[in-house]
């Protein structure tokens, strides 16, 4: 399975009967409003009401869907696709004193199947239809297809998260359990989703869909938006309750509860999926004006030990798999560290804007291991870097299985190690193709009394090869200290290379680790 076709595979989900939102309010070129329920339409909407139906679905063997998009829009590219508009003027809840209003995405492209859309007000729930006239649809469609069987295939919603004054999007939910948000002053960037399957195993990935979506009225001047999320899949169902509150750390509280059709071995919870294209950390790169390209540039660990890991991200020649055991973490997430427009020299794609996200685990989450698996690839355009908690045990058929969490979405994590992180690395030629020159920078954490008095040394080790010229020198430009080190691999295939800085014999920095590959 090539997971770059993620979403053309989960494109291939649809709704179980009795979930359905046929039919349309307006005609093409009309902007309805929300329309009010018909007699009948609104049923009584509860958590236990979502589980049982999750609970009963996993019984079930899964069918895939018989897809009907016309051709007109499921053949889009994706410029034509992006084409297509919601209309502000149609959003819901625009014209309501409320924190959030809501904008869905069209079908066409790679999301081929509708995801019904629900609106939760007082305890009842009912279907917000489709309708052509909700969206403009730019060239070369000016209407959808007569015969269309369009729909939403996600949801967009918008908050004052930039300015006060300006409702501005936040979080996106589109595409199998795929979503993505923003912090006050940042651009789209690394996503999250809800179950990751197979990831990188020979039996091929598999890719769950959200194939419903509950999103409650807020009251008046409510921070928090609460949406809930029905999931489904060949090997298994769940139920997904977001907490979303936007703002300089855009919060999201997530619950979820899993109902497995067979045992499931390989299974990653709050997975994380992002692009690193080239850096300073590679052995190579390709000819680019830029100095660097991605949206994420290293995995930050927080074991249930209490050691700080940083994982340089790369990309590699071929498949890379590491995993980090661990027993009740305390979080870990794909982070940004570079913020400055020179460090990317792209005006508009805006990495150093991008967010970090932070993965909180709330309640023990036993043993396991935080995964990183990091794909080869040749253009920025696609996400290589998947991070997630791997359970230790499978996880049971037919029995339920709650997990609990809170991504932070914004330029830092929310907790921050004492001790000096590694803000820079780079590798490069030593003058000889036998040997990779590495260069650190370490710089003090705001809390780290003492890290920057002399004198220092550092601790380096590769699992094989040969490390020499062992140095530690000050960094008038961070304020930290530079480690360098030579690395030989001789007829060394892969190892990985650690480092701590420390300082009187005692360690005062996190741990770095480097993953080496001919």
């Amino acid at each position: 399975m090539n997971r770059r076709n993620f979403i053309k595979l989960a494109s291939a989900f649809s709704l179980a009967n009795g979930l359905s939102s046929e039919g349309v309010t307006a005609q093409p070129g009309e902007a309805p409003a929300v329309q009010p329920a018909a007699p009948g339409e609104e049923t009584p909407f509860s958590e236990q009401w979502l589980f049982t139906k999750a609970e009963n679905l996993a019984r079930q063997p899964f069918q895939e869907p018989e897809l009907n998009l016309p051709s007109e829009l499921a053949d889009l590219d994706q410029q034509r696709y992006g084409a297509i508009q919601y209309k502000p003027d149609a959003a819901v809840w625009k014209d309501d004193p409320f924190t959030f209003d809501l904008q869905f995405y069209h079908t066409g492209f790679q999301y081929k199947v509708p995801v019904d859309m629900f609106l939760i007000d007082g305890g009842n729930a009912r279907p917000f239809r489709y309708s052509p006239g909700l969206f403009d649809f730019g060239a070369p469609l000016a209407t959808p297809p007569a015969d269309s069987q369009a729909g939403f295939s996600g949801l967009r919603v918008h908050a004052p998260v930039h300015r006060q004054e300006s409702m501005d999007p936040f979080l996106s939910i589109q595409g199998a359990s795929y979503f993505r948000a923003v912090a006050t002053g940042q651009a789209f960037g690394i996503s999250a989703r809800g179950i990751s399957i197979n990831t990188a195993q020979a039996s091929g990935e598999e890719f769950p869909a959200f194939r419903a979506l509950w999103i409650k009225k807020p009251a008046e001047g409510e921070r928090q938006l609460l949406i809930y999320a029905l999931l489904d899949g060949p090997s298994l169902t769940g139920v997904y309750k977001f907490r979303a509150e936007p703002g300089r750390f855009t919060v999201m509280d997530i619950e979820c509860t899993l109902f497995p059709r067979k045992v499931l071995t390989h299974v990653g919870i709050a997975p994380l999926t992002s692009m690193y294209f080239f850096g300073s950390a590679d052995s190579t790169r390709p000819d680019d004006y830029r100095p660097n390209v991605h949206s994420s540039e290293g995995l930050q660990i927080w074991n249930g030990a209490g050691e700080w890991i940083w994982r340089p991200l790369v990309n590699p020649e071929r498949l890379q798999y590491s995993a980090f055991s661990d027993r009740a973490p305390k979080g870990f997430g794909l982070l940004q560290r570079s913020r400055a427009f020179y460090d990317y020299q792209d005006i508009d794609a805006r990495f150093g804007d991008r967010p970090s996200v932070w993965v909180e685990p709330v309640g023990d989450w036993g043993e396991g291991a935080i995964d990183l698996i990091e794909l080869p690839t040749r253009s920025e355009i696609y996400d290589n870097i998947v991070a997630f908690w791997r359970p230790k045990s499978p996880l049971a058929e037919i029995a339920s299985h709650y997990f609990r969490y809170r991504l932070h979405w914004g330029w830092e994590p929310p907790v921050r190690s004492t001790r000096a992180e590694a803000v820079q690395t780079r590798v490069g030629s030593r003058g000889s193709p036998d040997v990779r020159l590495f260069v650190i920078d370490f710089v003090s954490a705001g809390s780290c009394n003492g890290c920057n008095v002399p004198p220092f040394s550092a601790d380096v080790r590769a699992g094989d090869g040969e490390i020499r010229n062992v140095a530690v020198r000050f960094n008038a430009a961070t304020g930290g200290q530079r480690v360098t080190f030579e690395f030989r691999p001789g007829r060394v295939e892969q190892t990985d290379v650690r480092c701590e800085l420390k300082q009187n014999g005692q360690a005062i920095s996190e741990t770095w680790i480097y993953r080496w590959t001919a």
